[in-house]
């Protein structure tokens, strides 16, 4: 790896070769088609805003190679907030763009990339670090955790469709350049409320109006939106979808709701769109009441259920102590961490929501720092992860610790990046 360089810079006011050589450089990691200069444009406002730092690995230019300004391996992080519980938002390192060239696998560019960055972000006093994955066997040596589910469903919205206790119909549909203002609001009150709940991308704002789509490389003039009020007139639900008139199927991309009445009444509206048969999500709720509203609820298929989110803990004790909790209680864990950066001993004592945090000397129960971040925002039981491996103790401390750690509602996220 001696003829390899590690550079970093971070968005630059305007588009240069460098910035122009990482872009294309991801394109060519994810298999993309090569983009349009309005493409970069769009991508070096979004990621501007949202304050990304770009790095890159870059070998020797050859007079056949593809350039000294395309990296040969890439990775991206930017400081956003995720929900710990209790309201709480925590700042965390969010980790995209993590490519390396087919042609320079295995030189341990990704690994001296990420842990380059793990302990920066640790350094700057960040507790965790996050990412969403397009292959589940990479992350796990790094200490991440799936701590996250995302479920994929149909839905039947043919005649058949209908609802035990039919909502007030207080849906509106809007301009699609107005919903981005609306769903932000809605957006930032449902992130300040659900545990599990991550920061959303600059991006989120014109692929969900259809402004632009990068896959199409243009506006997406299918897109349409529609928002639930209350009846006072404040949103507390926003959807944004496509109808496919030739498979007669409504594609709902996006559907936010604070609350139980939010939710169906846009379930509802979908349902009755004319010429549409179903509907499909790919983000349905692990908290939806829809599957226990439907007069029939063989309506609604679940097609598919997928790890989201992964997080990775950087400190132990920082991230325990802003995590809220559900339950009062005590528990004595070891985090072995392979990599050294959230290992150590510690008692947890939880009350009234928050925890006090202290160093232990007799801690019984060993958790790998993978099944740290899988307990950690209630995404799987103690138990559970004792049985996979990812904890050992005796039964009853295993028992207490997942007791202390288990929460009210499963955490969820409908944010990627």
């Amino acid at each position: 790896m001696s003829d390899i360089t590690f550079r970093s810079f971070d968005i630059p006011d305007d588009i240069t070769d460098d910035l122009r050589g990482w872009f294309d450089a991801v394109g060519l990691g994810f298999n993309q088609k090569q983009a349009s200069d309005e493409a970069l444009s769009r991508w070096r406002e979004e990621v501007g805003r949202d304050g990304w730092r770009l790095d890159g690995a870059y070998a020797p230019a050859s007079e056949l190679s593809l350039g000294a300004h395309l990296p040969v391996a890439t990775f991206a992080t930017t400081t956003q907030t995720i929900n710990t519980g209790g309201g709480h938002l925590e700042p965390a390192c969010f980790i995209t763009d993590v490519t390396v060239r087919t042609t320079h696998r295995r030189r341990r560019l990704l690994s001296t990339l990420m842990d380059a960055a793990l302990r920066r972000a640790r350094d700057e006093g960040l507790t965790l670090a996050a990412l969403t994955v397009t292959e589940g066997a990479i992350y796990g040596r790094f200490g991440f955790g799936v701590a996250t589910e995302h479920h994929t469903a149909e839905l039947d919205t043919g005649p058949r469709f209908g609802l035990v206790h039919p909502v007030e119909p207080r849906v509106e549909m809007m301009h699609t350049d107005a919903s981005v203002a609306v769903r932000r609001e809605v957006f930032d009150r449902f992130h300040a409320a659900t545990r599990g709940s991550h920061t959303r991308l600059a991006f989120y704002d014109a692929f969900l109006s259809g402004a632009w789509d990068f896959d199409k490389g243009g506006p997406n003039k299918a897109m349409r939106a529609a928002v639930h009020l209350r009846p006072d007139g404040r949103p507390d639900g926003i959807l944004a979808y496509e109808v496919d008139a030739e498979a007669e199927t409504v594609k709902v991309r996006d559907l936010l709701a604070l609350n139980a009445e939010a939710e169906l009444g846009l379930w509802q509206f979908v349902a009755a769109i004319d010429l549409a048969e179903k509907a499909t999500t790919r983000r349905l709720s692990p908290t939806s009441v829809l599957p226990w509203a439907l007069t029939d609820p063989r309506r609604l298929k679940l097609t598919g259920s997928n790890d989201f989110t992964w997080l990775r803990v950087l400190d132990a004790p920082g991230a325990l102590a802003v995590r809220g909790f559900d339950a009062d209680g005590e528990a004595t864990l070891e985090v072995v961490d392979p990599r050294g950066m959230a290992s150590g001993s510690w008692r947890v004592a939880a009350r009234d929501g928050r925890a006090e945090v202290t160093p232990a000397s007799d801690a019984v129960v060993q958790v790998d720092v993978r099944g740290l971040a899988s307990l950690y925002l209630g995404m799987a039981d103690a138990r559970v992860l004792a049985g996979a491996g990812l904890i050992s103790g005796p039964d009853a401390d295993v028992a207490a610790l997942g007791r202390l750690f288990r929460t009210e509602q499963p955490p969820h996220n409908t944010s990627g990046f």
